[in-house]
């Protein structure tokens, strides 16, 4: 934790980071989302990446390389009241040699990390014996964060202006509903596309079938102001479990889901989506993950998951990040394991249409991950997509840096 001792650092960065400090409060959004900070505290999370993307069109390769400052704040009312504040500052290191959506660099690849302060978190939690009632700006990362999430990959988080209601219970009860009236999007907050105002509701509630085995139930509700092609209502279900045979151990998810047209959407639809796969620890600290997802598509429209952290799925390039209006079919494997303290982690993706079978790609996928002392951690990931039918051949690596105090 950053105690109040060296708030001049804080101060230094711009005026936002300045409010921050000035504020003294904040605390997470959320128990199962950051870890809980003791009252009035700061928390300082500094990322440093480097991100270069290679694509065999006529774009121009992109460097970028970017700084991302976060700075967390908390404040406890009374015994049951917590305001939080948290900014953001993403700062470019040697130059601009990237599009970042709005920097009018066009002729490059685009890494989607804009320069920029903004206000990513603000806000007030009323807590009763019934649940916490949150109001403001927050954080919200539902299940596997498929359908609402924050896209914590990017440096500029997703976050959410609303009312929110969560509540949770010894026996594994949790409810959490909200709506929300703008979407703070990843492009910063001078960017055309910075936000998305609307009338937007969410709902997820999950419980415990028996040890190991739990349920859950979700539905979202999407009505945008000027985002009409987005506008959809979707309703599933989820599983995830574990079981022990032959000594075993397996990890089982299952993920059902229908999305139809509602409100100004101009077009008609009922589009189907599974997800489903099981991990098994073949030895300790050796992983091995099969599974296959479909977002189905008739050749006008397909399911979108438009408020979701994309970046966790159908592979590290994003170029799935919109459904093609043919579907999609992500069938991966993933193998991870522990050798010479780095987390190594290997994926594979086959992508194809949902309809006509179509072969779209094939992308690998390599992680590595080492924890340095003094709470600083490195990553390093790459990515290669061949191309088919859909887009190009795309090589993008990573290098980051992450270090909080």
């Amino acid at each position: 934790m950053y105690r109040t001792a060296g708030l001049n650092f804080c101060c230094s960065l711009s005026w936002p980071l300045a409010t921050v400090v000035l504020f003294m409060g904040v605390p997470h959004a959320f128990a199962a989302e950051e870890a809980h900070l003791s009252p009035n505290q700061v928390k300082v999370d500094l990322r440093y990446r480097l991100e270069h993307v290679d694509q065999d069109n006529l774009l121009e390769n992109a460097v970028a390389s970017t700084l991302r400052t976060r700075v967390l704040a908390e404040k406890s009312a009374f015994s049951n009241v917590r305001l939080w504040i948290e900014v953001d500052h993403v700062e470019t290191l040697g130059g601009m040699g990237y599009n970042d959506t709005v920097n009018g660099m066009e002729s490059h690849s685009v890494v989607a990390d804009p320069r920029g302060t903004d206000i990513n978190q603000a806000a007030v939690a009323y807590r009763t014996e019934i649940g916490e009632l949150t109001a403001g700006r927050f954080r919200m990362n539902h299940l596997n964060q498929r359908f609402l999430g924050g896209v914590g990959w990017r440096q500029n988080e997703q976050t959410f202006d609303g009312l929110r209601f969560s509540r949770s219970t010894s026996s594994d009860f949790y409810v959490d509903v909200a709506r929300i009236h703008r979407v703070n999007r990843i492009f910063g907050p001078k960017g055309p596309n910075a936000y998305e105002r609307g009338a937007l509701y969410a709902g997820l509630v999950t419980f415990p079938l028996q040890k190991n085995h739990h349920v859950g139930a979700f539905v979202y509700d999407f009505d945008f102001t000027d985002w009409n092609i987005r506008d959809s209502q979707t309703l599933g279900m989820n599983y995830h479990g574990s079981l022990n045979p032959f000594s075993v151990p397996i990890k089982l998810s299952v993920t059902f889901a229908r999305q139809t047209d509602a409100h100004d959407q101009p077009l008609s639809f009922s589009h189907h989506y599974h997800r489903v796969s099981a991990e098994a620890e073949l030895k300790r600290k050796v992983h091995l993950e099969l599974g296959q997802e479909r977002l189905a598509g008739d050749g006008l429209s397909a399911f979108q998951t438009p408020l979701a952290t994309l970046h966790a799925f159908q592979g590290f390039t994003d170029l799935f990040l919109v459904t093609p209006h043919d579907g999609l079919r992500d069938t991966f494997s993933r193998l991870r394991f522990e050798a010479y303290a780095v987390n190594w982690g290997i994926g594979y993706h086959r992508f194809v249409s949902d309809r006509a079978s179509r072969a779209y790609g094939d992308e690998w996928n390599l992680t590595l991950s080492y924890q340095l002392p003094q709470n600083v951690n490195v990553l390093f990931k790459y990515a290669d997509y061949r191309a088919k039918t859909f887009a190009v051949d795309t090589r993008k690596t990573w290098l980051m840096l992450s270090y909080a105090f």
